[in-house]
């Protein structure tokens, strides 16, 4: 578990997917996202949450006690298995938490704690037109884009381009306000 300023960060739960269904499934934030299933089914929720529950990769964002996104540092290979072997940041943030940097903030918290235990460059990216995602990984020092690469997305039934970046091992990096919480216990 992470604490930053205004969020805790925690392992994914039996009953996230009560609040991830609605809020993954909302077209605005469904149409930025490649690997989430469209359409969006309890069933989907249920196995998601079910295959990452309590992994320290996939990060639950709680601010004001209100469950409102999802991050996580896991192996790109765990969400598909024609990708790479890579560490691959990824998230999704609910919309009516958007603009509040946010996720800037629980990003910089995870990919410091992920620093500290792996000396591994982290990739990323964005679907191209996302000038959110774009600037979120930009506040926090990823390099590029390095390619473009076509992904499948399954809300638009097509490829989409998405612009790729990386954090390299070697770069300089300040996490911003991240604790590593001992107490997994604590909300």
């Amino acid at each position: 578990m992470l604490r930053t300023k205004r969020l805790v960060l925690r392992p994914l739960r039996a009953g996230d997917e009560d609040w991830i269904i609605p809020h993954i499934t909302d077209p605005e934030v469904h149409r930025w996202l490649t690997s989430v299933p469209h359409p969006y089914t309890e069933a989907d929720g249920a196995e998601f949450v079910a295959r990452f529950a309590g992994r320290p990769g996939t990060l639950a964002l709680v601010a004001d006690d209100v469950p409102c996104g999802v991050l996580t540092i896991e192996p790109s290979n765990r969400f598909a298995d024609d990708r790479p072997d890579d560490w691959e940041l990824g998230y999704w943030l609910r919309r009516d938490h958007w603009g509040r940097g946010l996720m800037t903030e629980a990003a910089m918290a995870a990919v410091g704690q992920h620093r500290a235990e792996h000396a591994a460059t982290i990739h990323s990216g964005w679907i191209t037109g996302n000038a959110g995602s774009a600037a979120v990984l930009a506040k926090l020092g990823f390099r590029g884009p390095t390619h473009t690469e076509e992904r499948h997305a399954f809300f638009h039934g097509r490829p989409v381009t998405v612009e790729r970046v990386i954090l390299p091992a070697d770069a300089p990096f300040q996490p911003l306000h991240g604790t590593a919480d001992a107490n997994p216990a604590r909300p």
